[in-house]
């Protein structure tokens, strides 16, 4: 389990600076959960972040898939982010206005939607974050059921074409139980819990270099100078 003061220093980055630092990890798809974007509290603008530990669900339409002891919402921890798939094709919410009042009494930081929100004015209303791949005006009965808790779960972008070999062009994150979720404005990010630290260290060089690129960029330097110059000393 990562601790709450690391998950602190990871939650002052931004979505790209941890995505960045990542790919510097050596992760193909540096963490990035595609095509998922902010819905509320406002739609891809504001200064809302959240970050902590993934609690996940699969949404299922199989009847003979595991059915969850208790609703899938009355079982998240404190201080997490939900995340929740569902299968690509569904057309109907997986989360609406209600679910998100039951998540904001148990002090839920979030939900991530691999599928479709719907109630964007009660999220709104409430200014709970919901980070979703669409939304939909059909709830979740009689379409798909929760099924299995505290899973890994492969997030795959559903856009991105499979290849000859039967791989996508844009290869998916697996997302562990305890794997730290970080959505902003940009989008979402999943770092595992094993890199949490060399990502804070990486973000934080990284951020160190950025400043420096921003102040000669401003200073009427050009791009390619100003890079070979800033990040081309000291490789992290």
């Amino acid at each position: 389990m990562v601790s709450k003061a690391l998950v602190s220093k990871l939650a002052g980055f931004s979505s790209c600076e941890v995505a960045d630092a990542l790919i510097k990890l050596k992760l193909p798809h540096g963490g990035y959960l595609p095509g998922i974007d902010m819905y509320s509290p406002q739609f891809m603008s504001g200064q809302t972040s959240i970050c902590g530990p993934a609690f996940t669900m699969v949404d299922q339409r199989d009847t003979n898939a595991p059915k969850p002891p208790t609703h899938f919402v009355d079982a998240a921890e404190p201080e997490s982010v939900m995340l929740i798939s569902t299968p690509p094709t569904t057309r109907s919410a997986i989360w609406g206005g209600l679910m998100t009042a039951r998540a904001q009494s148990l002090g839920v930081r979030g939900v991530v939607l691999d599928g479709r929100c719907r109630d964007l004015g009660e999220h709104r209303a409430s200014a709970f974050p919901v980070f979703a791949r669409g939304h939909s005006i059909l709830g979740q009965s009689p379409f798909t059921r929760p099924s299995q808790l505290q899973i890994p779960l492969e997030i795959a972008d559903p856009s991105v074409p499979m290849g000859a070999d039967g791989k996508s062009a844009f290869p998916p994150v697996t997302v562990y139980p305890g794997d730290l979720l970080l959505a902003d404005v940009d989008g979402v990010v999943s770092v595992p819990q094993d890199l949490v630290e060399q990502v804070v260290e990486h973000a934080t060089h990284g951020r160190a270099v950025d400043g420096l690129c921003m102040q000669d960029l401003r200073a009427g330097h050009a791009i390619q100078a100003t890079f070979a110059e800033r990040r081309g000393k000291a490789k992290h």
